[in-house]
């Protein structure tokens, strides 16, 4: 699969797993990528599978394909209006980014830079999330990254047995059920082989719209710069050595500058990188198979014992629901993180006994395949203050401000083509406005969850339920939809103020 790779037709991996890039002095510059992860694919014919039947193993109203941070509070608030929900998850621990994946506060409070955003706290079951994961300590979520990683799972399972919700882990979606242009259940894999799910409504929390595509739902690929990565731990560090050895390097050279515009390494390790660099022992940026560039941000030792979070950053010419892309970039990504820290054992004054103690096993991406919904929110709406009559929350960006927020429309949730389904979190982030935030995804989570259940009860599909039952359903259980003001123009009854949190 890997011949003739290059125009050279040279393999360009070297002896370490370390892909240069194909120009002269063997730059690993983004620019320097010159192929694309889908030429990895190399079809040697097809296969028919043979036809089966398939059990069905649970019937549900409202089906919940994700356990991350969004389908976690989907799920709750469809139990919680009494509707049979079943959570379904891959990973063996629930909380996405999260949970395993380690990025326990992520954006959660950047809509907080807004002096408008959530006077009264962020509401509905996400604070009640949020305020579980800290026991109600006054931090916030992902102060301290690893122990609320590891609480996030736990409080989610907790709070969704106590909301009757069934969770089904281990299982990874694999094809749908459909009569006609509705969805009627999911197909999942487990160590049990092939299994049936039915519901009334599912919702796609997947991350990359997996039952929405599989569906037959028109989507949106990005096919470049996902901005994925790995988070990861370091300890042993002498934080007191590596401050002065940080405070006490002379300023970058004009060549030092040159060779980090070159090479697109930042200047946080100079001059130990390049010396390693050079040296040919380690190269802090790299290029895995021509298609997608690795690179490391470290945070500062905090902690006593002193600890180091770490992650790595994966961009190139490739989309994270490639599975070929994605294992080769894993496989080269697992030895890029345990030989950084060998490279700061030898070269980084401070790291000489440093140690990697955990490896997230999530491999997280900001970008993926998402629903073509009936109105994305696009940058153009963001910088005019957008308004909708369906608005179910508002979203606050942190890099503008925006009097009043933007409203953010149901129909950004209902996928094209397909009855029966709903999209939430990144299945139903169109890229542009920054959703990803982790607050707007909690909140998205609390709609679709609600719009599901309410759907499933009322025997309709989600695209034709009443909004502005949803709006006060919503209202009932304390989500924050939008400022007082806009709830009045619209009709609804602002809740009365809680406490902040």
């Amino acid at each position: 699969m890997r011949q003739d790779l290059t125009p050279e037709g040279i393999d360009p991996m070297d002896s370490k797993g370390v892909a240069p890039a194909k120009t002269a002095d063997e730059s690993s510059a983004p620019a320097a990528l010159w192929r694309r992860g889908a030429d990895l694919w190399d079809v040697k014919g097809h296969v028919e599978r043979p036809a089966k039947r398939i059990p069905v193993v649970e019937e549900v109203d409202v089906l919940v394909a994700g356990g991350g941070i969004t389908g976690i509070i989907a799920a709750l608030a469809a139990g919680r209006l009494g509707a049979r929900t079943l959570v379904v998850e891959p990973f063996g621990s629930l909380g996405g980014n999260m949970g395993p994946g380690m990025f326990a506060g992520g954006s959660l409070h950047l809509a907080l830079k807004n002096p408008e955003a959530f006077p009264d706290g962020l509401g509905g079951i996400p604070q009640e999330f949020n305020e579980r994961v800290v026991d109600h300590e006054e931090r916030r979520v992902g102060s301290d990254y690893l122990r609320d990683s590891k609480t996030v799972p736990y409080v989610a399972t907790r709070m969704l047995e106590e909301a009757g919700v069934g969770i089904l882990l281990f299982s990874a979606v694999v094809d749908v059920v459909k009569e006609g242009d509705r969805l009627t259940g999911i197909l999942v894999e487990n160590k049990s082989g092939t299994l049936a799910i039915r519901s009334r409504v599912a919702v796609d929390c997947t991350g990359t719209a997996d039952v929405a595509d599989r569906a037959g739902a028109p989507v949106v690929e990005l096919e470049e710069n996902p901005s994925m990565g790995v988070f990861f731990g370091i300890m042993g560090v002498d934080a007191e050595r590596w401050a002065r050895a940080r405070d006490g390097r002379p300023d970058l050279t004009a060549d030092d500058e040159a060779w980090l515009e070159e090479h697109q390494v930042p200047p946080q390790l100079m001059p130990w990188a390049r010396q390693a660099w050079e040296a040919g022992e380690f190269r802090i940026v790299q290029i895995v198979d021509g298609f997608a560039t690795l690179e490391i941000t470290l945070m500062e030792p905090k902690g006593d014992p002193p600890s180091v979070n770490c992650r790595t950053r994966v961009n190139g010419r490739f989309h994270p629901g490639d599975g070929l892309a994605l294992s080769r970039i894993q496989q080269q990504q697992w030895c890029f993180i345990y030989e950084f820290v060998e490279f700061m054992n030898r070269y980084v004054p401070g790291y000489e006994e440093a140690y990697l103690y955990v490896v997230s096993p999530y491999f997280q991406a900001r970008g993926g395949k998402s629903i073509e919904s009936e109105r994305a929110l696009t940058l153009e709406d963001v910088a005019a203050g957008a308004r909708f009559d369906d608005v179910i929350y508002t979203y606050y960006d942190d890099k503008r401000y925006v009097e009043g927020g933007v409203d953010v429309p149901y129909r950004m949730l209902i996928p094209k083509g397909v009855d029966g389904l709903i999209a939430s979190g990144r299945s139903a982030m169109k890229r542009g406005p920054q959703f990803r935030q982790r607050y707007s995804a909690q909140q998205m989570g609390q709609v679709a969850g609600t719009a599901a259940a309410l759907s499933a009860l009322e025997g309709v599909s989600p695209r034709d339920l009443d909004v502005h039952l949803l709006q006060e359903t919503l209202l009932a259980a304390r989500h924050h939809i939008g400022p007082r003001e806009r709830l009045r123009q619209l009709g609804l009854t602002p809740p009365t103020p809680a406490r902040e949190g």
